[in-house]
Formats: C-alpha cells, sequence, structure tokens
C-alpha cells in the first residue's frame, strides 16, 4: 500500500503551485532570482565550475575549496608563468574574484548552490534549490497576454541582448578561463517557449512595469549598458515578487490593498512608524492570502460532508495525516489548539480550520522560511526594506537610490512627459499602481492610512511629517538625476531637465 502524504506537506506544497513560485527558502537572493530570470528568458545554461573554483577563496572554510597551489597546476595554460606563476598573486586574484563577482554572498565551497555575478551569459548556470521557480514565473508574465495580445514584454529582448555581450570589464576578467573549454561543452542553449497565459490583476501591473522600464532604458540610452540593463531588471525583478506576494490578496479574493509606506531617510519618527506598521501589513496579507486558498481547497476536496463543529475538530483528530516527526512534536495537539482559539474568536468552522493549518504550516512545515519571512528576506535584499542587520527590532519600508530609480522608471514614461511632470503626479502614479505613498497628497495619503488601520497607531504628528517624507523622496530623485527642483520650489520628474 502507498503511502499517505503528510496533509501538512500536500497542503504547503499545493499553495506554492496555486502561486506559481515557492516564497519558503531564507537563501534566495538577487543573484539567485537573477540567474533563475536570465536563464529562463535566454534558454542558456553554462558550466560554471572553473570560475567557481577560482572565486571561492582559501579564507572561506570547507574542504571542496581547492587550493591556489593546486590551480596554479590546473590552469597553468592560462597563466602567464605557467607552474612559476606565484602562489601569492594567484591568492590576490582570487581575493579581488570574490569581491566582484560575489556581491550577494551566494558563492559557497559547494558548486552546486553557488552562484556568481552575472554581467553576461558565461555566468548563468542551471538550477538552484533557492531559485523557487521565481524566474520561470517572471518570464511567463513577460510572455503572457495582456490586453487581448500575445506580446512578449521588450524587456526579455533587452536581457537577451546584454546577456550576449561579453566585451564588458567584468566578463572580460574571467576571458581566460572561460575561453578555456571550448563553448559546445561550456554553454547548452534551449529554444524558450513564451507561455501565453492570461494574466491577472498583479501580474498586469508587473508586466506593465517590465515593459516600461525597458522602454525608459531605450529611451533614455541606458540600455547600451549591458551591465546596467541586467542589474536594473533583476531590480526589478526581486520587487515584483514582492509586490506579488502583498497584493494577490487583493488580486484573486478582493482584500484591501496593503499602503507601502515608503520611509526615507530623513528620520521622521511618524513616518517611520507607519512604515513599520505598513510592512506587518505586509506579512499579514500573505497570510490572509495563504488562509484564503487554504479555505478554497478545504471545500473543493470536499473533505468534509458538513463545516460544523464537531465535524472540523473530528477532521484534525482523525483524518489529518501527520509525519512521524510531526506526531512526536505535538502537531495534531498543536492544530487542534490553534483551531479552538479561532472557534473562540468567532471564526465560522471552515475558516477557523483554514487559520489553523496556516498556523501549523507555518509552524511545522515552512520551518527554514514561511512566505511571511520572504518578504523580509527579499526586501532587505533588494534595497526595500531596512534597516540592515539586527540592531533595530522593528523593520520598515525604507529605499535605497537605485531601487527608487528602478521603481520610478517602471512607473513614468519619460517619453510621454517631455517636458517633465510634478511630484505629486508621480506620487499619484505610485499611489495608483502600487499603493506606494511618499506624502505628496497629505489628506489623501493619510486618508488611505486611516483606513488601514495605520493611521491611528502610529504618532499624532503623521499627518505633518508626510510632506517632509516626500520633499526627502524627492532630494533623492534629484541626486540620482531623475528630477529638478526649481527656484519657485516646485519638483519636476524628468529626464535630461
Amino acid at each position: 500500500m502507498a503511502n499517505v502524504k503528510d496533509t501538512l506537506d500536500e497542503y504547503g506544497e499545493r499553495i506554492c503551485s496555486k502561486l506559481g513560485f515557492s516564497p519558503i527558502s531564507n537563501s534566495t537572493k538577487p543573484l539567485t532570482i537573477a540567474n533563475s530570470l536570465f536563464r529562463a528568458c535566454s534558454g542558456i545554461t553554462c558550466d560554471i565550475r572553473d570560475m567557481h573554483e577560482w572565486v571561492a577563496c582559501e579564507h572561506k572554510a570547507g574542504p571542496k575549496i581547492v587550493s591556489s597551489y593546486d590551480l596554479r597546476v590546473k590552469y597553468k595554460d592560462i597563466l602567464l608563468h605557467e607552474e612559476d606563476e606565484s602562489v601569492e598573486e594567484i591568492r590576490e586574484v582570487r581575493f579581488i574574484f570574490d569581491k566582484i563577482f560575489n556581491p550577494d554572498s551566494t558563492v559557497f565551497p559547494q558548486h552546486k548552490d553557488s552562484v556568481l555575478n552575472i554581467p553576461s551569459q558565461w555566468f548563468v548556470r542551471n538550477t538552484l534549490r533557492a531559485e523557487g521557480q521565481i524566474g520561470r514565473f517572471i518570464f511567463n508574465i513577460l510572455s503572457g497576454v495582456i490586453d487581448g495580445k500575445e506580446e512578449i514584454s521588450p524587456a526579455v529582448k533587452l536581457i537577451t541582448n546584454s546577456l550576449r555581450c561579453d566585451d564588458d570589464d567584468i566578463t572580460r576578467l574571467m576571458k581566460p578561463i572561460i575561453t578555456s573549454k571550448p563553448e559546445a561543452e561550456r554553454k547548452t542553449s534551449k529554444e524558450v517557449q513564451p507561455s501565453k497565459k492570461e494574466l491577472n490583476f498583479t501580474e498586469q501591473i508587473i508586466r506593465r512595469g517590465f515593459d516600461n522600464l525597458a522602454e525608459n532604458m531605450i529611451f533614455t540610452g541606458q540600455a547600451q549598458n549591458s551591465l546596467l540593463v541586467l542589474q536594473r531588471m533583476a531590480n526589478y525583478a526581486v520587487f515584483s515578487i514582492f509586490f506579488y506576494l502583498i497584493d494577490v490578496n487583493h488580486c484573486e479574493y478582493k482584500g484591501d490593498r496593503v499602503p507601502l509606506m515608503l520611509a526615507s531617510n530623513a528620520e521622521l519618527g511618524a513616518i517611520e512608524r507607519a512604515s513599520e506598521l505598513s510592512f506587518i501589513s505586509c506579512k499579514r496579507m500573505v497570510e490572509e492570502y495563504i488562509t484564503n486558498v487554504l479555505e478554497d481547497m478545504i471545500i473543493a476536496d470536499q473533505i468534509l460532508l458538513r463545516y460544523d463543529d464537531d465535524i472540523c475538530r473530528n477532521y484534525i483528530e482523525r483524518n489529518v495525516v501527520l509525519e512521524e516527526k510531526k506526531e512526536s512534536s505535538n502537531a495534531r495537539e498543536a492544530l487542534l489548539q490553534y483551531y479552538d482559539t479561532y472557534i473562540a474568536n468567532g471564526e465560522a468552522p471552515v475558516r477557523a480550520l483554514a487559520r489553523a493549518i496556516q498556523f501549523a504550516l507555518y509552524t511545522f512545515t515552512y520551518k527554514n522560511c514561511t512566505p511571511s519571512e520572504f518578504l523580509y528576506y527579499l526586501g532587505v535584499r533588494s534595497g526595500f526594506v531596512g534597516p540592515r542587520g539586527n540592531a533595530t527590532k522593528y523593520k520598515r519600508l525604507m529605499i535605497n537610490r537605485f531601487t527608487l530609480e528602478t521603481i520610478v522608471l517602471s512607473t513614468v514614461c519619460l517619453q510621454e512627459f517631455s517636458d517633465g511632470l510634478e511630484l505629486s503626479e508621480l506620487g499619484q502614479l505610485l499611489r495608483d499602481k502600487y499603493c506606494i505613498l511618499i506624502g505628496t497628497d497629505t489628506d489623501e495619503d493619510y486618508s488611505i492610512l486611516e483606513q488601514a488601520n495605520i493611521a491611528q497607531e502610529a504618532p499624532e504628528d503623521l499627518r505633518g511629517e508626510l510632506a517632509d517624507n516626500a520633499k526627502a523622496i524627492s532630494d533623492m530623485l534629484i541626486t540620482i538625476g531623475l528630477a529638478k527642483r526649481y527656484a519657485d520650489g516646485v519638483t519636476i520628474i524628468g529626464w535630461g531637465l
């Protein structure tokens, strides 16, 4: 008789399948997502084991790391002085390689878990465990049907053209190693098949963001810089996954949109608190989505004849299948306690069951990283959540200049606004597209925060600090060349002002 699958594990897998990717690894980083996306767009996979040997420095622990002495022997044909090359010089080169090709700390002693910085196609490798099918999910959006049209996003062509360019300064550092092996042995290519899927509301927002970002990079001439293109596309890909996780409940279950209160670095206490509460709301919205999905699955599976208290309780006690390890960890008892708590709070039995399973998933199945924690890791690593480090107890939605520029370029069509647009107009576009608030309209932004029960828990001077926050954000846009402030105090957003 075949083994019956653990109920919690099965629901955990089905939720990831429903999402289209698996947000349950704390090892997922921007370079991991970039590798997955670039491979999905180009169809190219390369063998990077020899490059990995050079980048994995000797100062990193692990028996898998090749010593500089052994590298000198193994790669004597590409060295200037062959076996007479100084071992110390090789160590120094490897240290430099580590700084350049391992900025995300994604290079480990073992090759199978490592990904290098990706300046061109030669650094795109096969699948990593931490990818969670994110690249394929985004590519399906980039090649999906939008406005009834089966058109692939211009972002795909921009990415693939940039990957083909391998005469950049970063790739050239590795050229002696790359060319030491025939191309046929190093590179595998397969035809890319567009998904042609119908995009939901949130996917359409992301798709238009990629389209706009690509068109703006072409318009401004940034597309000529292949390194910048790849960095920018990867940066927006990470943000788009963050955004999808918090907006999909609104899309599929008509839940409220989470206001993303972006805090500048102006040390505005009320804004910072509102931004902290906004990030907490983001995590709660992910949990609400999972509960809604579970309730749908319970009803669709018809596992219960009726949805009354006794039936649901009996299902937990007798029909939920748990692996031995979970049984010994008292998972069933915990599941019953969760259920009783939600029943006591007035939840309907089927809803209480769904909430209890969601809580149990977070405790016993998603032990390494829950989808809510995934938001934190992704946000911090993409420059959308901070501050970095463990010193600050509460994280908030704060943004670095590069990510701010990326989001603006995904929102505003610079070619349409040849004379620029006012800061208040940018605020409205961000509000409409992503529900991002920066404080450009005090009354509207405060009202949105109030409806989300954020303003009530923030300090009383929140309303007064919104305008100051908008000014600080505009200062950031000015420093990156996307805005100009005139003598009358008006800030205009645009290119080449």
